[in-house]
């Protein structure tokens, strides 16, 4: 779809444009259209006339070859880049790094973040690296400050919460990327619910459990110290639901993450209550009933860290104390079984009779490990009637009545005999729990066959491949919807394997231990450059010495060095002491949001089925379908641009261009012949060699340092049958450390909360600031860094009313106080309040302010 107020570039003609007739050409540069912006060119904040005059020139100068005066160019990674990509890893390399992931987009990440593993079993091992890109599809950068979080459809849905968080499979989530190189995506998405707007209780979970187990893998005891009253506040969320009388929480299935599941068909078991079967009744569940035992025993230990020893206690108390409700309540001695208890019209709270998945979900946090209640659910996995299926296990026991092996509708999710990797999951943890044990007849064996079944199901077309929900019988998703579920992070596999197969299992010291629960006749297994914290553990066995060539038996290496060789499979070994990362740059150029927000985004030419704000939505995939892309295909021009204009000016030294080809799969978008990189100031860089470019991954463009208002990425297509596109456009700069915090930086929401610019303003120079603040505004800032305690926060602001306007602050979610803006004559003053903030990143967000007077806000000092 031609955007008219935009025009391209003019440059050289790259080989094999040739044909282009000259009126294709476009000689000017981008001018908006819209007659109530034209004149308000110097103020909007988008490049002005001077802005395009000197991108011409430098475009000119650029076609006449005459680059060296401008700048120079880096194709690559800075050591500081964020994503970073250094080869330098301090590891080992007896594995093949290319060809596991030789199929995939995205390299560069893969190859940085995972560990690669090497096994006997090729279908476990071809979906582990497949399932590094489903993780990596779902990552999304939000804020600077707010950083990565990950989403549970790679497209957004509708009753998806805050930058479209899910909580009902983060722990899943936190789970898996606990084993990514890079921290930043599991410490960013913990905030997200500890600190910041994400609703933990959407859904049942185990968020706390989840990142206190992390934190065994990072070494990073501090990180969830600090968390400790944001755990409790979490917590606490859920008093609305607990039963004092039974000590039991319940909650419909529906928001359990499981509709229409047993509880639903029982209490509407003639089918006349569509919502009731969908949703359930109220039901005290084992699943979230162990969620809640872990979260707590989490809370017991971050207090612990924090050395805060009345909550240690209390929450191991209360811990024990749900536990022990379990097994009174929920434990069914004559079908030894963890079962659901429907809550109205039940006084005697009488259980259901049906055995479902869920019921073994409380062995992986602990919860029935001795044999009494370990075996019967071991003997229910492996039984035909019970859980065991092709494709399973089921959600639901195959011999219940209520048993379903196929959808009896088009809707898409039932849990009472469907597989779902989200429970699949569950069950495998389980399985390693109690294997660990050692308290039951389950053998590794058994367990490499539960393994390789979910292998074995997470298959389409011949591929590995996750999605929703899958028949337990068919070969086939039963939940699969187009451009909806291809990819579906809702569950683990990744940290299965690490866990339970190989055997990893973290400790909170210096140590790590290896209990792999390998087939007996496996000869070999190795898991390479695993981060751990901090450093880069290899393990690998070798029965007869000849595979790796480190010797027979069981050999470690710890960031390269060899610290132990044994004959066992199993060991303990000494880790060095945890090595944290540095503070990571932010990505100034995300706009969660679209239109309407800055960073803004604006195209000469974009393709009807795309959209230039996909390229700073900061979600990065490269598939066709689902898409999430800029492209100019169908564009008569033979170059067109990208802009991405800043609320304000902002120092930059590098853009890093996700660059879209599918002419493998066929189609007509490939790397640009050339790119220019301008801004403010005019040219900043220049590729002029397309082979130094990687399709389908994120490709670094360095300059010099440079402060510019926006940043307009010119690209020329390599032929007439070829066009250009952009899955992200990325620019990675270090994080604002403070005193002042721009309000044009902040998150906004309200009906007319935005950027605007008034001259009156010297806080930036276009006078950027926040107007349009009323009465359901809300202005977040994120990533405020303290070392906690008590602050000073200074609001600068004008109020041309005539009354004052009062604001409320929060603090991480939590009301502390109000400041009071006064009315300031249109002139821009300073008012204070004092808070307290948490020990590391903080969210603090203004809230409201008036439907009667033009309130504006510049800058938020935090001293």
């Amino acid at each position: 779809m031609a955007r008219p107020s935009y025009q391209t570039f003019a440059s050289s003609t790259p080989a094999g444009l040739g044909e282009f007739k000259s009126q294709d050409r476009v000689d000017s540069l981008p001018k908006h259209s819209r007659q109530d912006k034209s004149v308000k060119r110097k103020q909007d904040g988008r490049p002005s006339d001077a802005d395009y005059f000197l991108l011409k020139v430098a475009a000119f100068i650029s076609a006449i070859g005459v680059l060296c005066v401008l700048t120079y160019t880096v194709i690559g990674q800075r050591a500081s880049s964020r994503p970073e990509y250094k080869e330098n890893i301090n590891g080992t390399s007896f594995l093949d790094h290319e060809k596991p992931i030789s199929a995939f987009t995205g390299k560069k990440f893969l190859k940085h973040n995972i560990p690669f593993i090497d096994i006997p079993d090729s279908v476990i091992q071809d979906v582990y690296y497949y399932r590094w890109t489903s993780i990596q599809r779902n990552l999304r950068y939000i804020r600077p400050g707010t950083g990565y979080m990950c989403t549970e459809f790679v497209q957004p849905v509708g009753y998806a919460k805050a930058f479209g968080s899910i909580d009902a499979a983060a722990g899943h989530q936190i789970d898996e990327s606990r084993w990514l190189r890079d921290t930043f995506y599991g410490d960013d998405y913990i905030q997200l619910y500890t600190r910041g707007p994400a609703d933990a209780l959407q859904y049942t979970q185990w968020i706390l459990d989840a990142m206190s187990r992390r934190a065994m893998v990072t070494g990073d005891s501090d990180f969830l110290a600090a968390q400790l009253d944001d755990m409790v506040r979490v917590w606490h969320e859920w008093d609305q639901v607990y039963d004092d009388a039974a000590g039991l929480y319940y909650y419909q299935p529906v928001w359990d993450a499981q509709e229409l599941s047993l509880p639903g068909f029982v209490a509407d078991p003639n089918g006349t209550d569509w919502t009731l079967r969908k949703d359930g009744p109220l039901t005290y569940r084992p699943s979230h009933n162990a969620y809640m035992v872990a979260n707590a025993r989490a809370i017991s230990r971050a207090a612990n860290l924090a050395r805060d020893g009345f909550r240690e206690v209390q929450f191991s108390k209360l811990a024990d104390d749900l536990e022990k409700a379990m097994y009174e309540r929920m434990w069914a001695p004559e079908q030894q079984f963890f079962m659901d208890i429907i809550r109205p019209n039940n006084p005697n709270l009488t259980r259901l009779t049906g055995r479902e998945q869920v019921g073994l979900f409380p062995y992986r946090f602990g919860i029935g490990l001795n044999e009494s209640y370990a075996q019967p659910a071991v003997d229910s996995m492996f039984d035909p009637q019970g859980f065991l299926a092709p494709y399973g296990p089921t959600t639901l026991e195959i011999r219940d009545p209520w048993f379903m092996a196929v959808r009896p509708d088009d809707y898409c999710c039932y849990w009472n005999g469907m597989s779902w990797p989200y429970s699949t999951g569950h069950t495998l943890k389980s399985l390693a729990a109690i294997y660990h044990t050692g308290t039951t007849n389950l053998t590794a064996e058994q367990y490499h066959q539960y393994l390789q079944t979910y292998a074995r199901t997470q298959q389409k077309d011949g591929h590995p491949y996750v999605a929703e929900s899958h028949y337990p019988f068919l070969d086939g998703w039963s939940a699969d919807g187009w451009n909806h579920s291809e990819h579906y992070d809702h569950s683990t596999n990744n940290d299965d394997v690490i866990t339970g197969l190989f055997g990893i299992i973290p400790q909170q010291g210096d140590s790590l231990k290896i209990s792999p629960i390998i087939p007996e006749n496996w000869t070999y297994f190795a898991l390479e450059n695993l981060p751990y914290h901090g450093h880069m553990v290899t393990v690998l066995y070798d029965e007869y010495g000849s595979r790796y060539n480190v010797g027979s038996g069981l050999t470690v290496f710890v960031n390269g060095v060899e610290v132990h060789n044994g004959a066992n499979k199993s060991a303990s070994v000494p880790i060095p002491p945890p090595a944290l990362p540095a503070d990571a740059l932010v990505n100034i150029a995300a706009n969660p949001t679209g239109p309407g927000q800055y960073p803004s985004a604006e195209a000469t030419y974009t393709n009807s089925g795309d959209f230039q704000y996909k390229a700073i939505d900061g979600v990065l995939f490269y598939d066709s379908i689902p898409d999430n892309r800029w492209t100019n295909y169908g564009s008569p021009n033979l170059n067109d641009t990208l802009t991405i204009t800043f609320a304000r000016p902002r120092k930059v030294s590098s853009v890093t261009l996700a660059i879209f080809s599918d002419v493998g799969r066929g189609g007509g978008v490939d790397v640009p012949a050339r790119i220019e990189i301008h801004g403010s100031d005019g040219l900043l860089a220049t590729v002029g060699d397309s082979s130094s470019l990687s399709p389908n991954d994120r490709n670094e463009v360095s300059f010099d340092e440079v402060e510019t208002q926006f940043i307009a990425v010119n690209m020329y297509r390599k032929s007439s049958e070829l066009w250009v596109g952009i899955c992200e456009l990325e620019v990675w700069t270090p994080a604002v450390a403070g005193p002042t915090y721009h309000a044009v930086d902040a998150y906004l929401t309200g009906q007319k909360t935005s950027v605007m610019f008034d001259h009156t303003s010297t806080a930036t120079a276009k006078g950027a600031v926040v107007g349009g603040v009323m009465s359901d505004s809300n202005v977040a800032f994120s990533g405020i860094v303290s070392s906690g305690g008590e602050t000073s926060l200074t609001l600068t602001y004008s109020n041309a009313g005539n009354s004052t306007v009062d604001l409320s602050v929060e603090v991480n979610q939590v009301p502390q106080t109000s400041l009071s803006l006064l009315p300031s004559q249109n002139k821009y003053v300073d008012t204070t309040a004092t808070v307290t903030l948490a020990t590391g990143k903080n969210y603090i967000s203004l809230r409201g302010g008036s439907d009667y007077a033009d309130v504006r806000l510049e800058t938020l000092g935090v001293l």
